[in-house]
């Protein structure tokens, strides 16, 4: 599977509600990055709407599966729209960069939302196929408030 199917791939796992399957993506070092400032260079000296790592992220897998968790029920339905892919490699073939367009509509408890941006993954080849080094997703409108993220972008 090259780098753009991998991200239709993810987008497919988090639209058909396949947490699980998605957090196996990630590299044991890897990050989820939601920026909150369109020129935020990093996420340890700033606010970020989300950084987490694999173990953090499953805690919120768990909670989207957890039935006394009201803020999930319904649980969201999302559309992932995945475009304007393009690939660079680097580290010697061992990772390579992939840049994209998103676009997630989200529909929870009568209500929707679209969020849009630009997405980053850094990914890393491995027996298994790739694994998430890094996703970022900077939000066009990150410096906006923005309701709880029920769903994972």
């Amino acid at each position: 599977m090259d780098a753009a199917a991998f991200l239709v791939h993810e987008a497919r796992l988090l639209d058909a509600g396949r947490y699980d399957e998605w957090l196996d993506l990630f590299a044991d070092d890897g990050f989820y990055w939601i920026p909150s400032r369109p020129d935020q260079t990093d996420p340890w000296n700033h606010f970020s709407i989300v950084h987490e790592d694999p173990s953090v992220l499953r805690l919120r897998v768990r909670r989207l599966h957890h039935a006394r968790v009201h803020a999930a029920d319904p649980p969201p339905r999302t559309a992932h729209m995945v475009g304007n892919v393009t690939v660079t490699d680097g580290a010697g073939d061992a990772e390579c960069e992939a840049r994209s367009t998103l676009m997630v509509a989200e529909y929870r408890a009568g209500e929707r939302r679209l969020l849009a941006g630009q997405c980053l993954h850094r990914l890393r080849r491995s027996g298994e196929g790739f694994r998430i080094v890094l996703k970022r997703i900077d939000l066009i409108d990150a410096d906006a408030s923005h309701a709880i993220m029920s769903a994972i972008l």
